[in-house]
């Protein structure tokens, strides 16, 4: 399984899809600060409001969509991530329709990435306590309904290319929570980053330091000298030569 990231200029601009706010650190956080070191300009696409991610009634839903707006840019701020382009579609309930995949082929044609990296929309749970999120699963195929065959494809939304937006294919896809990962990423250098930007979603956590002591778990590996090390999984498509 391979552990390298692909040498800029391959990746010189990258596009990060995901459902929530805070879904992106879980996922690729150490890899959007290896890929920004990099030199390449990466981008955030948070596809709902995150207006379900409380349990606490006293909390207004514009109150939190505000403070979870905040606490992804400040987020994306430690990672280097360039902007966050908020979708604002209502939490719990995304689906891969036809105008989600017009806005998410708009955004594409006008980056142009070389690299997406979304989540797997075949995941349905893991284990034996873990039921995955609808709106996971829905963002990664509205994700992949967009990269192929719209984006690339001029008689998909004609309309755009009166806006200048010329049809793109990238080189590469990575879709994270994938039940089996044929690439990884050691992002030991920055896995304490990847902490402090996922410490930033506050409003998610009841215990904070509950969280913080599962993530160190759930990534960490032992090398053969004994120390541990921390990889972010993918599944990895790559196009063309």
């Amino acid at each position: 399984m391979s552990e390298q990231l692909p040498p800029v200029p391959d990746l010189q601009t990258v596009l990060v899809i995901m459902a929530h706010p805070d879904d992106a650190e879980f996922c690729c956080g150490g890899t959007a600060k290896i890929l920004t070191e990099q030199g390449a300009a990466v981008h955030y696409i948070v596809l709902t409001n995150g207006d379900k991610g409380n349990h606490n009634l006293s909390v207004t839903v514009p109150e939190l969509v505000r403070t979870r707006i905040r606490e992804q840019r400040a987020a994306a701020r430690l990672l280097g991530v360039q902007d966050v382009i908020f979708m604002g579609e209502e939490d719990g309930f995304l689906q891969p329709s036809r105008e989600l995949r017009r806005r998410l082929v708009r955004h594409i044609r006008r980056m142009r990435p070389d690299l997406i990296i979304c989540q797997y929309p075949e995941m349905l749970f893991r284990g034996h306590s873990y039921i995955n999120h609808p709106d996971h699963r829905n963002a990664g195929l509205a994700t992949l309904e967009a990269v192929f065959p719209a984006a690339g494809n001029p008689m998909f939304f004609p309309d755009l290319l009166a806006e200048g937006l010329e049809p793109h294919n990238i080189k590469e896809l990575w879709m994270c929570m994938a039940p089996e990962p044929n690439h990884r990423v050691d992002i030991s250098q920055y896995f304490e980053l990847k902490i402090q930007a996922l410490r930033q979603h506050a409003s998610q956590f009841d215990d904070i330091d509950a969280m913080e002591r599962w993530v160190r778990e759930r990534w960490a590996e032992k090398d053969e000298q004994g120390e541990l090390r921390y990889f972010e999984s993918f599944k990895r498509m790559h196009f063309g030569s």
